[in-house]
């Protein structure tokens, strides 16, 4: 009995199983030709009588539909062990990459190290490998972060003034700068940078301020102040506008002829030179009187030798005679011979001084001395002419 009730319930099972399977299947392929109905709100087709029929004897088995597909399941924190490990795994691998010079496939891996467990030792490498890949605005960030990290300055003190002299070093790269000037027809195009001509449009350039002045023929000269970063590439473009044509040289000038030049007063006559006999003959009025002087003196002495021997008043009276005209004579020499001197002497009048509109002629100054002798005096007398 309960072996005919297990199979009885197996094929009813069966048979249900079946028509499930039929069912499925009609809903699936829609008969040939036929236009669809509208589903139902649902989304789900009403059955047909044909759907549920059972499938033929010897025919092939529907196909079940494929099951959807299940969510994924959150993966599992990581335990520390694992975490550990993983970062030994990952460092390793990069280390021997970056021993390789495969410095492009260590950077990840010591990235994944360092995210797994944060230290200084990964982030150390995360800076150089960027710095042998030439990142040097992100190997300069890197560097940073691994000085931010706090390493231990004993256990790391070459580590750390190496990685503050990389990024000292790193901040002096150029940056690069491209000049792009319009139009690109402009002939001979020139760019200074801080007045210093540069060779060609790509310009490298320290860390800060510059001006930078780009001219062409025919066009006004363009000025533009750039501010540049360590290592940036920028473009710099430029448009250089016509200059304008140049002016229409000016009218010629008529040439005016120089005025005359104003006919000043005719020159003064040359002066008359002065005759030098009036000096002369006072020089020889002198030296005449000189010589009667001396006579006479000579002639006194005697006298009075004479008187000394024969004491009478006529000898005294020659003695007295003789000394006077001797002294007179001696007195008419001098004065003759100062003015004599003085006439030989003298310079010629002054020359005329000339004034604004006319010349005046100097004054003549003429003078002339006369000596005189008498029996008992001499002298000289003198006239002046102005």
């Amino acid at each position: 009995m309960r072996s005919r009730s297990s199979r009885l319930m197996t094929s009813t099972s069966a048979a249900v199983l079946s028509g499930l399977l039929a069912l499925g299947s009609a809903m699936a392929q829609p008969a040939t030709g036929a236009k669809p109905a509208a589903p139902p709100p649902g989304g789900l087709a009403p059955a047909t009588p044909s759907d549920l029929a059972p499938a033929k004897p010897g025919g092939p088995a529907p196909v079940a539909p494929a099951p959807a597909a299940a969510p994924e399941k959150p993966k599992k924190p990581l335990t520390e062990k694992q975490k550990k490990d993983g970062a030994k795994k990952a460092y390793k691998e990069a280390e021997a990459k970056y021993e390789k010079g495969d410095f492009a496939g260590a950077l990840p891996l010591y990235r994944e190290a360092d995210e797994l467990v944060p230290g200084a030792p990964p982030k150390l490498k995360v800076a150089q490998s960027l710095d042998k890949l030439g990142n040097v605005s992100e190997a300069v960030a890197a560097y940073q972060a691994y000085l931010d990290a706090q390493p231990d300055p004993e256990k790391f003190k070459d580590q750390i003034a190496s990685a503050q002299g990389r990024i000292d070093e790193l901040k002096k790269t150029p940056a690069k700068v491209k000049v792009a000037v319009a139009p690109e027809t402009a002939p001979n195009v020139k760019i200074l940078v801080d007045d210093v001509q540069q060779a060609g449009t790509e310009l490298a350039l320290t860390p800060g301020k510059h001006v930078i002045k780009v001219s062409a023929d025919g066009f006004v000269e363009s000025t533009q102040e750039v501010d540049v970063a360590f290592a940036e590439n920028r473009e710099l473009g430029v448009t250089l506008t016509e200059a304008p044509p140049p002016p229409p040289p000016p009218a010629p000038i008529a040439e005016v002829p120089p005025s005359p030049e104003p006919i000043g007063p005719p020159p003064p006559p040359p002066s008359e030179p002065r005759s030098p006999i009036p000096a002369y003959v006072t020089l020889g009025l002198a030296g005449a009187g000189a010589v009667v002087g001396t006579i006479f003196g000579a002639m006194a002495l005697s006298a009075k030798s004479e008187f000394d021997d024969n004491p009478t008043v006529d000898n005294a009276d020659a003695v007295d005679r003789n000394a006077l005209i001797s002294d007179m004579s001696f007195a008419v020499a001098i004065t003759f011979g100062v003015t004599g001197a003085v006439l030989l002497l003298s310079r010629d009048d002054a020359p005329a001084t000339t004034t604004g509109l006319t010349t005046k002629p100097s004054k003549k100054r003429n003078w002339i001395a006369t000596p005189y002798a008498t029996p008992t005096g001499g002298g000289a007398a003198a006239r002046f002419t102005f």
